[in-house]
């Protein structure tokens, strides 16, 4: 919610860099690819106004393409709790994108159940709520970018907008941003 006494500030929320997907082992883990950051001069251009401080998930992908974020920008990089991507701590790798797909268009539809990985849509949507506020609450620049991951991104953004998560999270690219005015989570833009 928008509230009368507070000024719109800029919220960019980044998602990290292409992972190095290895089988075996939980996507919470997996590291930047070689030559995930290629992108990075594109998305500085995007991020308008410039971030004061990145802000990151502690996943491994994503502190890399907060760090890599910051140090382009000559900002302070820090990370914080809750930032994370749904739990998926037990989903197997799958072989074909269109399984993984599907399981994810089930956790969409039903998001108030545990259908994918250990913790429901509504679930990550109110944590990740939670932690992009804290983060909002302590870092009181005027614009604050916040790396994290696509599902989760998605969720707040959706939930916010009254909008359907599922082409969200297919829109969202890897090593892409959603600018939104903070406190009342709207688009700067509309998607194309």
């Amino acid at each position: 919610m928008c509230f009368p006494c507070q000024m719109s500030r800029t919220l960019h929320l980044v998602k990290h860099g292409q992972p190095h997907i290895l089988s075996g082992v939980p996507a919470h883990e997996w590291q930047l690819a070689e030559g995930a950051l290629g992108g990075l001069p594109g998305l500085i251009s995007r991020l308008r106004p410039r971030p004061e401080v990145v802000v990151s998930s502690e996943e491994p992908k994503a502190v890399s393409t907060a760090q890599a974020l910051a140090t382009e920008l000559g900002v302070p990089h820090r990370r914080m709790l809750g930032l994370h991507e749904q739990l998926r701590y037990t989903v197997p790798l799958y072989p074909e994108p269109a399984d993984f797909q599907a399981a994810l268009d089930r956790f969409f539809d039903h998001p108030a159940q545990v259908m994918f990985g250990e913790e429901s849509a509504d679930d990550a949507r109110r944590r990740f709520a939670n932690a992009v506020g804290a983060v909002m609450s302590r870092q009181t620049g005027d614009s604050v970018a916040i790396v994290a991951h696509g599902t989760v991104i998605s969720l707040l953004v959706a939930h916010a907008g009254d909008l359907d998560p599922k082409p969200l999270w297919r829109h969202l690219n890897l090593l892409d941003v959603l600018t939104l005015e903070w406190p009342a989570l709207q688009l700067r833009e509309p998607l194309s």
